[in-house]
């Protein structure tokens, strides 16, 4: 197939990804109170429909979408930016965040046990098969630059969450974003980069932050 009849269809899928994660993630806020305690079966579902093309497609290794086994190359470096940007997170909340820093581990501690064991699970990995294996998959060679597949991923992950209708959910979520956006570049790991967004994700949930990015806070 020559460049002129690849055109087309370069432009077809590009308007595809821009209307999928750019353009239907904003409206959404327009319905997020309905939306609200849907979010996580919508998203298991729309991983479940991502799962099914990434094995259907050629060129996919199908065992790069669930394997752990090389986790152990990339645990370092995950762990390398975590620790320290934690620390300052960690202050930050307890001095401006004050009345939501530490509420669930200490007021409801196996609510919290129960978010730390799922989370990862029902919440990261779906996600990062959206917006990592699939996104990467199918829109990737639509930005040949990696600077700036990282920065369209990592915008439109943060985008898909403004429906939570709070600026601390968007801007870490855009930050998360570029991050893991960044990390699966990196290693082509979906285990590895979800284990470090759930990692992120309980994190968040335990000093406090995490109530701006759950579905009972939609206002």
């Amino acid at each position: 197939m020559t460049g002129a009849d690849q055109r087309p269809r370069h432009l077809l899928r590009l308007l595809e990804c821009l209307v999928a994660f750019f353009v239907l993630p904003p409206c959404l806020y327009l319905v997020r109170r309905q939306l609200a305690f849907r979010l996580l079966p919508i998203v298991i579902l729309l991983a479940a429909g991502c799962a099914l093309y990434l094995v259907r497609a050629e060129g996919i290794d199908r065992r790069t979408l669930c394997s752990p086994a090389d986790i152990r190359r990339h645990l370092r470096g995950i762990l390398a930016f975590f620790l320290p940007a934690a620390l300052p997170i960690t202050l930050l909340t307890a001095l401006y965040l004050r009345p939501r820093f530490l509420t669930l581990p200490l007021h409801t501690p196996w609510t919290w046990i129960v978010v730390m064991l799922l989370y990862p699970i029902l919440a990261a990995y779906p996600q990062e098969m959206i917006f990592r294996a699939f996104f990467f998959a199918r829109y990737g060679s639509l930005f040949p630059n990696p600077i700036l597949l990282v920065a369209v991923n990592g915008l439109s992950f943060g985008l898909a969450h403004m429906l939570y209708g709070n600026w601390i959910a968007l801007v870490l979520s855009t930050l998360g974003g570029f991050l893991f956006a960044y990390r699966y570049l990196r290693t082509g790991s979906l285990f590895a980069v979800s284990v470090e967004h759930g990692l992120w994700g309980n994190f968040l949930f335990t000093i406090g932050v995490g109530w701006y990015l759950y579905s009972g806070a939609i206002r």
